[in-house]
């Protein structure tokens, strides 16, 4: 037997000699005086491949991100830089023998990647919108007309040149070019902040028609460039119609039955549709399509049910999504040689699609958008959003190629135009549409400046249904009347996993759960919450008008949705309730994920805020609480210590005070005269500290006088020293408490509550110290909390914190001079012993 390198060779028992590769990939050839890339097997290779090409991939994204470029500009920009061959190592990093599996792995990611978006995607929020005609006219017009005006000018400016673009080429760009990619433009108008503003809807509704179309018209250029194998097409869009008619109802009624229990897929629902996906891949790819196809059609006709759609993005998209996708990109820098632009037509060919698709697609845009009656500005802003390129385009372009429509000398002056296309969006809007959308000027951002008989617009936050009644109940002691009327933006907030962004949805009539009529699943979270507060609207005799929406948003960006979408409305007053499992003793646990949006909120937030503890307000239990009263009376205690959040909270309590069904007590803690609280109410900025208190004063004033001879409230004031004494006085007037209203207070310096928030165990930032005892477990009543957040404008608050800086060395000198004080009394009272 004989050898030659990694070639062996042995004589059979028949006289041949038999050449054979030895495989010895147990053996350390880093040491090996061999090329260090040159592996006996291709999965060591892989490995090495695939964390390169993440790394850079990522690394460009997180350099890219500060200069609001969104992810796919730094994933095309990785793909181009890897797949250039004559810089660095990349010969030997990615030799031609190796490329296979890294391709592989790369349109398995892509398959997978591809069902994801068609999950997302809901044919009925384009109705949810309320702008259907907007949306179908921008849509259409956006894609056909640039269509025209490119071809032409490739035409004119170009011609008829097989050798580096064909007539069939010509149409696949001319798809690719005029694409809106629905997932890249959820992340830049996320971005932004401006996706629950009608151009944001108005942009997402149209992006998800355009891609439709794109799709359709892939078909038509796989028609137009080989008729002949009009079969292919035929076949494809027959599969599409078998899917529709008969693959969309049995996978409704096979998953409405799954998830009628629990709401949980079983691991053998979840492989059926894996592989599912990659079959779809398979027969689309045998018709001669693209195996794209498959797999996106499969992720349309899947019912857009929350446990549905939250499983498969959570088993796909962190890790086989997440690091198989960025090869894609690879394989499409290897097709971008940059040499070819040493030459004019390149130039030639990026400068008509710059100005005959891109600048064709703004124009035809702004003025579809005038014919509506959008804006102006709205209108070029919108332009610009429906120029957003991304995955399917480059997903055309590839298939061009495969089929020899697309030359390579074509294809890098196309992905260069695709790039520039993209990577100047989402700055140019950030510097001029933010500039023009002014600041949504209204004055009723708290509820002391809505007016007594004015409109009271409330927005109330829903996460779940347990949620529903409490904050029904709540509603319903707000005192809407038919001279003050309440106008309710019920707003169900969703959890969105996986790479798509945010989604607000308009619950109108339309049966958008994906499901038939005829599915015999119960009603889920979303119906539930929809009808609920359409019975209450109709219950109010016309004193209450609700719209109900849907905010689908991951934890990270839910306070930006609500927080504009607030705005948007001109809501004066936002509630969200405190995230908290049902347990037997209704114990508070630390739910880091929810706490942080209601956190992110009171920060960022364009109107007052007010937190809910809800512990069974409107409940079973607490109507049986209420008979004992003999009247179903609710009692409410307002717990008043000063500042504006406690005006603020005083303020939505005297509303609730003249429902006929409530009950209110005000309690005013007043400082005693311990020297600490002396001392500390003394020096802690003076002018502000009287300011803050006349303020105080005069409210609680016209409170009392208003007031006086209504039998249903109360004014009580206690004087008291420190936490200890509030809580104590708390837990006497506690009795019947249904509610307890009071001020977050954040910030708000006291030394009748310094003892309190020392207790790291009781303190929840988000309620403030009081209120974080009050919904404590352990607390003598378990009646639900209110904390109320007054809102100040950014202006304000920069003036006050710049006051509290001034105040750091002040008060480092009260807190020394009242130590020595309470030490000298203490002295003075061993000597007076003696």
């Amino acid at each position: 037997m004989g050898s030659s390198g990694d070639y062996q060779t042995i004589n059979t028992t028949d006289g041949l000699e038999a050449c054979y590769y030895a495989n010895s990939s147990g053996t350390i050839r880093i040491w090996r005086n061999h090329d260090q890339f040159n592996f006996p097997s291709y999965a060591p290779l892989f490995l090495i491949q695939l964390a390169y090409v993440l790394f850079i991939n990522h690394l460009l994204v997180a350099i890219l991100k500060p200069l609001r470029q969104p992810p796919i500009v730094g994933q095309i920009l990785a793909g181009v830089l890897l797949g250039q061959r004559s810089i660095f190592f990349q010969q030997e990093m990615f030799p031609y023998k190796s490329v296979m599996l890294l391709e592989t792995y790369a349109y398995i990611a892509l398959l997978f990647y591809l069902f994801l978006i068609g999950l997302d995607m809901d044919i009925n929020l384009i109705s949810a919108t309320g702008m259907t005609n907007k949306v179908v006219s921008i849509a259409l017009a956006g894609t056909l007309v640039p269509m025209a005006v490119g071809l032409g000018a490739f035409f004119l400016v170009i011609g008829e040149s097989p050798e580096f673009i064909t007539q069939g080429g010509y149409m696949f760009c001319a798809v690719a070019l005029t694409a809106t990619n629905f997932q890249e433009l959820t992340q830049i108008l996320t971005d932004l902040r401006i996706l629950h503003l009608d151009i944001g809807r108005i942009a997402l509704s149209s992006a998800l028609l355009s891609d439709l179309f794109t799709w359709m018209l892939l078909l038509a250029c796989i028609l137009v460039s080989n008729p002949s194998q009009y079969y292919e097409v035929l076949s494809t869009v027959g599969f599409i119609l078998i899917c529709v008619v008969v693959v969309r109802p049995a996978l409704s009624w096979v998953f409405c039955s799954a998830i009628r229990g629990d709401n949980n897929l079983s691991d053998t629902h979840i492989s059926f549709v894996l592989a599912g996906v990659l079959l779809c891949g398979f027969i689309t790819d045998g018709c001669g399509a693209h195996s794209a196809i498959g797999a996106f059609t499969l992720g349309v006709i899947m019912p857009k049910k929350q446990p549905i759609t939250n499983t498969f993005k959570d088993k796909l998209d962190d890790f086989l999504v997440s690091s198989g996708l960025p090869g894609f990109f690879l394989l499409t820098g290897f097709r971008s040689n940059l040499v070819v632009f040493s030459s004019h037509k390149p130039w030639m060919f990026v400068l008509v699609v710059l100005f005959g698709f891109g600048m064709s697609k703004i124009l035809i845009t702004f003025l579809v958008s005038l014919l509506h009656k959008i804006p102006p500005k709205e209108g070029l802003a919108l332009g610009l959003l429906m120029n957003t390129k991304g995955l399917l385009a480059l997903i055309v372009l590839n298939t061009a190629c495969n089929r020899k429509d697309l030359v390579d000398e074509a294809f890098p002056p196309t992905i260069f135009a695709l790039f520039v296309m993209t990577c100047v969006i989402e700055p140019i809007l950030a510097a001029t549409y933010k500039a023009t959308k002014q600041f949504v000027n209204y004055k009723c951002r708290t509820i002391q400046r809505t007016k007594e008989k004015a409109e009271f617009r409330i927005m109330a936050c829903i996460h779940s249904t347990r949620n529903i009644a409490g904050m029904i109940n709540l509603l319903q002691v707000s005192n809407a009347t038919n001279q003050s009327a309440i106008h309710v933006f019920a707003v169900h907030l969703v959890e969105h996993l996986g790479h798509s962004t945010a989604m607000l949805l308009t619950n109108d009539g339309s049966n958008s759960t994906g499901f038939n009529d005829s599915c015999p699943m119960q009603a889920t979270e979303a119906e539930q919450f929809k009808k609920a507060f359409e019975n209450y609207e109709k219950a109010s005799n016309n004193a209450i008008n609700v719209h109900t929406l849907t905010s689908v948003s991951p934890h990270e960006s839910m306070h930006e949705d609500i927080c504009s979408l607030a705005e948007d409305k001109r809501v004066a007053f936002i509630i969200i309730p405190y995230i908290r499992p049902l347990t037997t003793n209704d114990k508070i646990r630390n739910a880091n994920t929810n706490r942080t949006v209601n956190l992110n909120l009171l920060q960022n937030t364009p109107c007052s805020v007010c937190i809910f503890v809800d512990r069974g307000l409107g409940s079973d239990e607490d109507k049986e609480s209420q008979l004992k009263d003999h009247h179903g009376i609710q009692h409410l205690l307002m717990l008043f210590l000063g500042g504006p959040d406690d005006r603020e909270a005083l303020a939505y309590a005297w509303r609730m005070a003249a429902h006929p069904k409530v009950k209110l007590t005000v309690v005013r803690f007043l400082p005693g005269k311990d020297p600490r609280t002396v001392l500390h109410q003394k020096h802690n900025s003076e002018v502000a500290r009287c300011t803050e208190k006349q303020a105080d004063d005069e409210d609680i004033y016209e409170f009392k006088f208003k007031t006086m001879n209504d039998e249903s409230i109360s004014y009580i004031e206690n004087v008291v020293n420190n936490g200890e004494e509030i809580v104590a006085a708390i837990k006497d007037l506690s009795d019947n408490c249904d509610l307890y209203i009071i001020g977050r207070r954040e910030g708000a310096e006291s030394r009748l509550t310094y003892d309190l928030s020392l207790d790291n165990s009781t303190n929840f930032p988000e309620l403030g110290v009081i209120g974080s005892v009050l919904a404590m477990s352990n607390f003598y009543s378990h009646a639900s909390v209110l904390v109320i957040q007054q809102y100040i404008s950014r202006k304000t608050a920069n003036k006050s914190e710049s006051r509290k800086h001034d105040r750091m060395s002040i008060d480092h000198y009260c807190e020394t001079i009242a130590s020595q004080i309470i030490d000298d009394d203490y002295d003075d009272d061993e000597e007076d012993d003696n």
